[in-house]
């Protein structure tokens, strides 16, 4: 990853989380998640980070960003998504959700840069609840650039 790829990551994620810190202020504790996985359409990986808020009533606000690792271009995503975890007993649960992404691709050399906007739609299970969360999630990115991502995370 160059140098200027990382400041724009670490950039991404800083406001992310301060997005999320803002969204926070008055709901319980916020939780900070790593995340990784696969962009089936463009058929690259990605990293990102997390931040998850209460809301209340299992109402969740997932603030997060991706970076994508692509030959030729940087794409990162940017993601306020809110999802409703499912009512369980057992240590794994379900949620369904739903956010606003924003696409940014910007390719090396000569090309401009462009920024899609678009809807997420997800569905995800975790695995326990408390000290480390783990899950798998399914998200279609809806937009000009439409994207179906698999990601697997750790929550903290």
């Amino acid at each position: 990853m160059r140098l200027k790829n990382r400041w724009l990551f670490a950039a991404a994620l800083a406001g992310a989380v301060l997005i999320g810190s803002f969204v926070s202020a008055k709901a319980q504790d916020p939780v900070v998640g790593l995340r990784a996985g696969y962009y089936t359409d463009i058929s690259d990986v990605f990293v990102g980070g997390e931040l998850l808020t209460a809301l209340g009533n299992a109402t969740y606000f997932n603030p997060n960003v991706e970076y994508v690792f692509t030959d030729g271009f940087t794409f990162l995503t940017f993601n306020g998504d809110f999802h409703y975890d499912f009512p369980s007993r057992s240590p794994a649960y379900f949620w369904l959700g739903a956010g606003l992404a924003a696409l940014y691709a910007n390719p090396e050399g000569a090309g401009d840069n462009s920024t899609d906007v678009g809807v997420n739609l997800l569905a995800g299970v975790g695995f326990s609840r408390r000290p480390v969360i783990p899950y798998v999630q399914g998200k279609f990115i809806l937009s000009d650039n439409s994207e179906f991502v698999l990601g697997f995370g750790l929550r903290f």
